[in-house]
């Protein structure tokens, strides 16, 4: 049992929602980035997703694109990402670390991926693009390191689909709650729920909702349905704006609305 499935499993017995956090490593500096992700654990939040920034990052708004672009300009890459987080592994061994990327950033580092994941202390990987047809061989690879690969839900995954991603899924599934890049805001509330409800009925895996969710009005709904909520945006919008006081202050504020 990974640090991922122990945390979802106590929160399921405490009646507690999990608090996923986002933010691009190397943004705006190597430095500052490593103080984030250490503020934001102290500040409560319950599974730590870094972003490797990508000259390409299609998913993402406006905000994120230009972290992605400060942390490029910083020459952030893989093996870099995987120092910080081994050094954030040794200050804390409970919190889970999720790394989420493009295929082309996870295949730079070819055979000794796995391995070096394992070994920087990594519980899951998102890969926003990965294709279905290798999806399979990619997951039965991370599983043999305890490695969960974390599978993107979106409003347009149809049945089949679905059925197919979930049975190369684990640690838990990240339900994007609208059609559009991240920052967007969410319009429909019952259609999220819906959409969440009919996921849950069809596997045990927990389902944490993301896009849109950036006060803690907004995070105490969609906890409501969910087993959790991430935040990216938000947190990546104060980062540029170098204030770690109201990243903390925020973190804070989210917890309290979804405990």
């Amino acid at each position: 049992m990974n640090r991922i499935e122990q945390l979802f499993i106590k929160k399921s017995k405490q009646g507690k929602k999990a608090l996923v956090t986002y933010t691009v490593a190397g943004d705006p500096t190597i430095k500052k980035s490593k103080k984030v992700l250490e503020q934001l654990i102290t500040s409560g939040a319950d599974i730590i997703e870094i972003g490797i920034p990508f000259s390409d990052p299609m998913s993402e708004g406006p905000v994120i694109q230009k972290a992605h672009e400060r942390s490029l300009k910083n020459q952030t890459n893989l093996d870099l990402i995987l120092k910080i987080s081994s050094e954030l592994r040794l200050k804390n061994e409970k919190v889970p670390i999720v790394l989420m990327g493009y295929m082309n950033s996870f295949l730079s580092m070819g055979k000794q991926l796995y391995k070096n994941l394992s070994k920087a202390g990594i519980d899951g990987i998102i890969v926003v693009d990965l294709p279905y047809d290798e999806s399979h061989a990619f997951f039965s690879k991370l599983k043999e390191f305890h490695i969960d690969l974390i599978r993107l839900i979106s409003p347009t995954t149809d049945n089949v689909r679905l059925k197919n991603m979930l049975s190369s899924s684990s640690g838990y599934l990240y339900y994007v709650s609208l059609k559009g890049i991240t920052g967007s805001k969410i319009k429909n509330f019952s259609e999220v729920q819906n959409k969440v409800k009919k996921i849950k009925s069809l596997t045990d895996l927990p389902v944490v909702v993301g896009f849109g969710i950036k006060d803690p009005l907004t995070a105490k709904k969609m906890s409501s349905f969910s087993d959790g909520i991430v935040v990216g945006s938000k947190i990546v919008e104060l980062v540029e704006k170098n204030s770690i006081t109201k990243i903390n202050q925020l973190t804070r504020s989210l917890k309290r609305a979804i405990d």
